[in-house]
C-alpha cells in the first residue's frame, strides 16, 4: 500500500482511512484534544496527497528515494509538532497508558522494525538483488522471513538472550546454504540483507529502551 497510495487514488483514500481510526480512538480517550488529532489526520492527508499529485513527477526524475525520505520526514515532524503542542498544556496521561507502557512500548518497537524496514530495504538495496528463478522461491517468502528474523531479535533482545540472535542467522544459513555456495551475488546480497536487518533491529531497539 505504501506504493499504490502514491499512484492510485482509492488506495490514498483507503490508506487515510486506516490512519483516521487510531486517531479517533485518541480523540474519543481524550476529547478536550480531538482538534489537535484532527490536526495530525490533515497533515498526514496534506502531505500523501501531494506526494500523489507529483508521483508522476517524482517518476520522471527519479526521485523514488528523495521522495520516500522527504514524505517520512515530513510525517514525523507533524507528529511531534502535536507531541510538543500536548506537552506544553502538561496532559496528564490515563492510569492505563501508564499501567501499560512497557506493552506498548514493545508493540511500537516491533512495528518500527517489521514492514517498514522491508519497505527501506526494497526502497534502497533491491539494485542488489541478482536474478532468480521464480520457480525456485515462494512469493513475498524472503519479506516474511526478514520480518520473523527480526522479531526474534526483538524478543532475544527483550528478554536478554543475545545468544539466540545467532541462532536465527545460523538458521538462516542453512536454509540458503546451497544458493549461497553457488552463487556470489546471491551471497552477497543475503548478507546485506541480514547485517541491514540486524542495524534496524539493534538502532530502534537503542532509541527505544536506552
Amino acid at each position: 500500500m505504501a506504493d499504490l497510495k502514491s499512484r492510485r487514488l482509492n488506495f490514498l483514500i483507503l490508506n487515510l482511512g486506516i490512519v483516521l481510526l487510531p486517531l479517533l480512538l485518541l480523540g474519543i480517550i481524550l476529547p478536550k484534544h480531538l482538534l489537535y488529532f484532527g490536526l495530525v489526520w490533515l497533515s498526514h492527508a496534506l502531505i500523501d496527497f501531494l506526494k500523489y499529485r507529483l508521483n508522476s513527477l517524482i517518476v520522471r526524475h527519479h526521485s523514488k528515494k528523495s521522495a520516500f525520505l522527504l514524505d517520512q520526514l515530513l510525517h514525523l515532524m507533524s507528529i511531534f509538532a502535536l507531541y510538543f503542542l500536548l506537552g506544553q498544556q502538561q496532559i496528564p496521561a490515563p492510569n492505563w497508558l501508564s499501567e501499560r507502557y512497557l506493552m506498548l512500548q514493545a508493540l511500537f518497537f516491533f512495528a518500527l522494525t517489521g514492514k517498514p524496514v522491508n519497505i527501506l530495504f526494497k526502497l534502497f538495496f533491491s539494485k542488489y538483488q541478482a536474478g532468480e528463478d521464480s520457480g525456485e522461491t515462494i512469493a513475498g517468502a524472503g519479506a516474511m522471513i526478514g520480518i520473523l528474523e527480526r522479531l526474534i531479535m526483538g524478543l532475544s533482545l527483550i528478554f536478554g538472550q543475545f545468544t539466540a540472535i545467532g541462532l536465527v542467522f545460523t538458521a538462516k544459513s542453512i536454509a540458503r546454504y546451497n544458493k549461497i555456495s553457488e552463487s556470489q551475488s546471491f551471497a552477497e546480497y543475503y548478507l546485506i540483507g541480514s547485517l541491514f536487518s540486524m542495524i534496524s533491529v539493534l538502532l530502534t531497539y537503542g532509541l527505544l529502551y536506552w
